[in-house]
């Protein structure tokens, strides 16, 4: 199912957040979103879920325009992992990835033992099979990002919106969770939204990028052709710079202190080699 957004502005009350963003994401792709602290990704994916009503444009999904949509229908079509989660009731992990199954289960009904089964399924593709009984509230942020990854692909849904995921993951779960989600979008076709800090994972990752700044596209495309040092500086910062691996990986890291603009060409491969190992949102140590 292709994502579509059109002309899409938004903000809240009289602040305007979003101006004219157009984007479209086919089916089977993982786009990024990536842009500083304020520059409106959280807002785009409200707009995408219809949290938020936009301003002027449109978002639609297979042709249909998800704002025109009742909540269930939008529920079997969207699933969600936010940026954080908390419940006011103490769900074990499991009963909090069987919730993912709302959309489909008839009123007044409980998931039956395919349901189960398929949840416990899910929970072993993530590696959280050891906190089916555990209080969900009581899970690190990382486990709870694991948990609603689990919930979000349990909900089956063809569009997946993943609104910071790694914030509270460490270096192994990131990767992790990044390539799950790869192997989940392609082998089920879905169509992925993520927003993403490190421009690593987008690179290593991500079909597509959007580039925002200050509520405006800066930049949209295929990951290789986005990603260049200009646009990253204009969008991320002028503190950054590209640099490759000794096998010709990408990598984007840093600019040196003293303002060079990269390694001198003896000690290249050293430090590419080095960038390539310990890359941690952006660091190098």
């Amino acid at each position: 199912m292709s994502l579509v957004i059109e002309n899409l502005s938004a903000g809240y009350g009289k602040v305007p957040v979003l101006k004219d963003i157009n984007l479209h994401v086919e089916q089977g792709r993982i786009c990024a979103l990536m842009g500083r602290n304020g520059s409106g990704k959280t807002t785009l994916m409200r707009c995408i879920n219809a949290i938020l009503k936009p301003v002027q444009g449109r978002v639609s999904a297979s042709g249909r325009e998800i704002a025109g949509l009742r909540r269930i229908e939008i529920a079997r079509m969207i699933s969600v992992v936010p940026q954080s989660s908390h419940t006011a009731f103490p769900f074990s992990c499991l009963e909090m990835i069987l919730m993912g199954s709302a959309a489909r289960v008839k009123a007044w009904s409980a998931p039956g033992r395919e349901e189960l089964h398929k949840a416990l399924q899910i929970m072993g593709e993530v590696g959280i099979q050891h906190l089916g009984t555990r209080p969900f509230n009581q899970l690190s942020g990382g486990e709870k990002q694991l948990v609603m990854l689990a919930r979000a692909l349990f909900q089956d849904a063809p569009i997946m919106l993943l609104d910071e995921p790694n914030a509270h993951l460490d270096f192994s779960n990131q990767h992790k969770m990044m390539g799950l989600m790869r192997e989940v979008v392609k082998k089920r076709g879905v169509t992925a939204l993520i927003t993403l800090h490190d421009p690593n994972l987008t690179l290593y990752y991500c079909d597509q990028v959007l580039m925002i700044k200050n509520g405006r596209a800066i930049a949209e495309g295929p990951t290789s052709a986005v990603m260049k040092e200009q646009t990253l500086r204009q969008v991320l910062g002028e503190n950054i710079q590209t640099d490759f691996t000794r096998g010709g990986l990408q990598v984007v890291t840093p600019r040196h202190r003293r303002g060079a603009t990269g390694p001198t060409p003896k000690t290249k491969d050293k430090e590419a080699d080095s960038c390539g190992a310990t890359i941690v949102n952006g660091v190098v140590s």
